[in-house]
């Protein structure tokens, strides 16, 4: 059937069409279901694809004219899991187009899903709505409605249409494209944050009427109580939009104001539920029963006070809310209830794992686990995440094996479901429990964690049933899959006097067949704040811990040990791992163990949302792999829409060690391997000890300062509001970084900007530090200025530790004292992203400090090869490539490149005996010079364009031909154009 046959079909019995008789059900079939077939979209799943990538979820029709509260939308249109759009039914008899009612049921459906747009149609009219805003009770027909289409002009707009919410363009990620206007005003209006912001509003409305009823309840009992009630009332609510509970049965209780009866509501609720969610009993003793607090949460979950939808409102979004939720606690101050962010994490952000990256873990895992298993078998599986927070892998995890076991049993044995609509069907009640029972753990160390967990995976498990399909008492008690305890450290490596604080977790034999989760991110002087106790059993128990080492290393290491012998794991962490001078005792871990099946690394492309982090999928597995396989993600959002070829590379183990470990894609092994080949590593070129970093005096405010003038014998600065003068023979010119200005250039000469104050002088070649008598004796300028910030020099950590008391000014390290004051280096910044190797002719002093830092290079006394030369290779697209490997790359290009990744990168060597070889060298070295006089020229030519354009043409044309002699010093080939250009691949964004 084509558009043109449906539309004369609707035209042609008009009438009958929009009579009240003519239902939803019939227009869905006679209308709906053809036409967005039309539109790309399998209805029915002909394709056969598995449960959980079904493109459209499709309710039951027998429930479409169930109260509109209470009911879920008609269609869900998806991407594989992740719904993008719904569209809701309405006979033609109602007045889409006019009536308010049905436009703010579809927009709340949105708007609780986090989706950018939703339909509404009763076939003579489609309109697409705007779903970011939450929903207004006085809202018309017309708000945040962004097309509206008569039946009419379907043909006539069919691509448009199809543009907009066809299959194709949902599936190439156009549609993301399309609506991208629309994602500000999503994370404008957020659900999460907004349900956050009211559930606390209600933990602190709700506490304080606790804490007036029970002035000396501790507060850890106060916390427990306040989450178990809201997770008491939510979950209710929750009930009466799935047809387990009589719709606004607490509204009515709250305008009625019957505490008694909301008493009798807990009880019976515990009754028929039983999992220990209505465990905390309500009473007066507890609350009194003048409260108006639970009157007020109550009315505020019910339209119009709630723009929510608990129907759709699905439980990984619940999740997410409940992790950010998780990181403040009541704290009672001043006799008031506040919210505090728990210690743990008061200096950090709570982050919460995308759902698009839990799906993909449990593809790697959960999914290629259950392949080729029967049902016995697979319910036989333990799936376990260790640091399961809030549970959103969990009830992933619990949501696609459930899936699993529907295409299981569509084959094998089709009487242990339910049949919902055309090639749909889902698990009986009593198989998704026995399902939660047997195959889903978690521990974590948050007690109210476990307790939303629990309370997630509960909810999980009433999606999709009523009254007729449940058993009773409904819910199974999940106190013996998710524990709270630390999984990390055993009872028998903790002392008794320890054990309270620590809590630790035994797992005896317990084992796992797929681990999976987001381990916690927290390095060696987090731990050392927060858990003091912890850190000397982590760092005499746990292979992976090092001199630093951070926490998602021991829960690597621990998740691994607790697989069986066919085990699989799965885990989102930081991709530096692999890299960093703190993971050496890990990657030999994994090295020797032969465990790592996969890594897919996200590049500089950012996961976490308002998050600077860069991370890869890890996937162990407990029998030995032959290789490690690796693929780095380009574009995020093909990757998100499975818009691209995956081809993993393969990277054997006997070149992996505890060493950094080099991953890349194979075409470009032999280019990096011949480029090797031809070079030496400029430590072992120039030597070692000619690659370090600058001074670290501690203090940097003190020491290093703005000239403001200058005479024969001083200095002149200003600090606090005072001029000071220092003698200079006690200075040293020094380069620091301004805000938004930095000379820090391949083709400029490093200019010194500032000076530092250096309290020591050269003797015959040896650095001797000016002592204090000399100091006051010599120049006393100096000393008087140091001696007035003494107390603020004092309070610094001096290594090596002062041998007398009147050292306190020396630097912080002894570190490169003598090495900044050279006729010439290159100068390059730790975090650096293209032409920052600058050289420098001043003797100019810069700073360490991590990679806020700088690193310096110079040459031997006697090599043959020129400064020039060396500064154009390190400044070229092969070292950068090297540097990429070897170093971190942080958002935006940038690659951290300290001492240990410059000390790697490849010079290609030179046969000075070869008059060819000499010759290309010398080329090289005198075009870099060329290119800085040039720069310089440019820098001189201020607004005259007569003589700055030709110069600027000029240097471009230097820079090519500086890339060609390049090219023809490594000789590569063709293949010379496959090295990847840094900036840009690692642009993403």
């Amino acid at each position: 059937m084509e558009i043109r046959d449906l539309i004369r079909r609707f035209e042609t019995e008009h009438d009958r069409f929009t009579k009240v008789s003519y239902n939803e059900t019939q227009l869905r079939t006679d209308f709906l279901d053809p036409f967005f077939t039309m539109l790309g979209w399998d209805i029915t799943n002909m394709q056969g694809k598995p449960t959980n990538e079904r493109e459209v979820l499709v309710e039951e029709g027998l429930r479409s004219e169930a109260n509109e509260n209470t009911k879920k939308p008609d269609y869900t249109f998806r991407l594989f899991a992740e719904r993008k759009f719904f569209v809701e039914a309405k006979k033609p008899f109602v007045k889409v187009e006019t009536d308010p009612q049905p436009a703010k049921q579809v927009r709340r459906y949105g708007f609780t899903a986090k989706l950018k747009i939703s339909v509404l149609t009763n076939f003579e009219y489609l309109a697409i709505y705007d779903c970011s805003e939450p929903v207004q009770n006085t809202d018309n027909a017309s708000k945040r409605r962004v097309k509206l289409y008569h039946f009419s002009e379907y043909e006539e707009k069919f691509d448009e249409i199809k543009s907009l919410i066809g299959q194709e363009d949902v599936y190439s990620g156009r549609f993301d494209e399309v609506w991208s206007d629309i994602e500000h005003q999503i994370q404008r209006f957020n659900v999460d944050d907004l349900f956050l912001k009211q559930i606390n509003e209600w933990r602190i409305l709700l506490g304080n009427e606790i804490l007036t009823k029970n002035p000396e309840i501790d507060e850890f009992q106060l916390n427990d109580l306040v989450q178990s009630y809201i997770n008491s009332v939510v979950f209710l609510r929750v009930c009466e939009d799935r047809n387990l509970e009589i719709y606004k049965t607490l509204l009515i209780l709250a305008e009625n104001e019957d505490f008694s009866a909301l008493i009798e509501k807990f009880r019976s609720a515990d009754t028929k539920y039983n999992a220990g969610l209505f465990s905390q009993p309500l009473s007066d003793e507890i609350i009194s029963n003048e409260s108006t607090a639970f009157w007020q949460i109550i009315k505020q979950l019910y339209f119009p006070e709630s723009s929510y939808s608990f129907a759709v409102f699905s439980s990984d979004i619940l999740g997410h809310i409940y992790e950010i939720f998780l990181s403040e606690q009541l704290k009672v101050e001043n006799g008031n209830i506040v919210l505090r962010k728990k210690p743990e994490i008061e200096d950090r952000d709570v982050v919460t794992t995308p759902t698009f990256i839990v799906r993909d873990i449990l593809n790697e895992t959960v999914k290629k686990y259950c392949e080729g298993k029967s049902a016995g078998e697979i319910l036989n599986s333990k799936f376990a995440d260790i640091a399961c927070g809030s549970g959103a892998f969990l009830l992933e995890a619990y949501q696609l094996l459930q899936d699993i076991l529907v295409d299981y049993f569509i084959v094998n044995d089709q009487s242990q479901l339910v049949q919902t609509g055309v090639n749909s069907y889902k698990l009986k009640f009593e198989y998704k429990k026995r399902i939660l029972l047997q195959c889903i753990f978690g521990i974590d160390k948050d007690f109210n964690a476990v307790e939303a967990c629990k309370f997630g995976l509960l909810l999980k498990l009433l999606e999709d049933e009523n009254n007729d399909s449940i058993t009773h008492p409904a819910l199974p008690n999940l106190d013996e899959n998710i524990h709270y305890g630390n999984s990390l450290v055993d009872s028998t490596k903790t002392n008794q006097s320890d054990i309270e604080y620590i809590n630790p977790f035994d797992f005896g034999e317990e084992k796992f067949d797929v681990i999976v989760g987001n381990p916690p991110y927290m390095a060696t002087e987090h731990i050392k704040r927060f858990t003091p106790v912890e850190l000397p059993i982590y760092k005499e128990f746990f292979d992976s811990s090092y001199m630093q080492f951070d926490k998602y290393f021991l829960f690597i290491e621990r998740g691994f040990n607790l697989l069986n012998s066919n085990g699989v794991l799965g885990y989102i962490i930081p991709s530096k791992f692999a890299k960093v001078g703190a993971g050496k005792k890990l990657r030999g871990l994994l090295s020797d163990k032969k465990a790592v099946e996969k890594i897919i690394s996200f590049g500089a492309n950012q996961i976490f949302k308002d998050k600077t982090t860069y991370t890869c999928i890890l996937i162990l597995k407990k029998t030995d792999q032959n290789s490690l396989l690796y693929h780095e993600v380009e574009k995020l959002e093909n990757w998100k829409a499975k818009n691209y070829t995956v081809n993993y590379d393969g990277v054997e183990f006997s070149s992996l060690n505890e060493e950094t470990w080099i991953l890349m894609p194979n075409q470009l092994k032999s280019l990096f391997y011949d480029i090797s080949s031809q070079s030496i590593e400029l430590g072992s070129l120039i030597g070692s000890e000619n690659i370090f970093n600058g001074i670290q005096t501690s203090k940097n405010d003190i020491y290093i300062h703005t000239l403001t003038r200058e005479d024969d014998n001083y200095l002149f600065f200003n600090l606090d509001e005072s001029e000071w003068k220092i003698e200079k023979e006690l200075t040293r010119p020094y380069f620091q970084t301004s805000r938004g200005v930095d000379n820090l250039n391949t083709y400029r000469k490093l200019k010194p900007n500032s000076f530092v104050i250096y309290p020591y002088k050269n003797e015959n070649g040896n650095i001797n530090f000016v002592d204090i008598q000399a100091l006051q004796r010599d120049y006393p300028e100096t000393f008087s200025f140091l001696d007035t910030y003494k107390s603020r020099l004092e309070g610094r950590d001096i290594k090596p530790v002062p041998e007398t008391e009147n050292e306190w000014y020396r630097f912080g390290r002894h570190q490169s004292l003598d090495k900044c004051d050279v006729p010439a280096k290159i100068v390059v910044g730790v975090l650096s992203q293209g032409d920052k190797y600058a050289i420098d002719t001043n003797h100019t002093f810069i700073s360490s400090g991590g990679t806020a830092g700088y690193c310096m290079i110079t040459m031997p006394e006697r090599t043959p090869y020129s400064i020039y030369y060396i500064q154009a290779l390190l400044n070229s697209k092969y070292s950068e490539w090297f540097a990429s490997l070897y170093g971190e790359v942080f958002r935006g290009g940038f690659i951290a490149r300290g001492t240990k990744v410059l000390k790697k990168l490849p010079i290609r060597k030179i046969d000075f005996e070869n008059i060819d070889e000499k010759t290309l060298h010398d080329d090289i070295a005198l075009l870099q010079q060329e290119l800085i006089q040039l720069q310089e020229s440019i820098d001189n030519t201020q607004n005259n364009n007569r003589r700055l354009i030709p110069l600027q043409r000029q240097f471009s044309m230097k820079k090519r031909e500086m890339d060609l002699l390049l090219k023809r010093l490594y000789n590569l080939g063709e293949e010379d154009s496959l090295i990847p250009k840094i900036n840009e691949s690692y642009g993403a964004d």
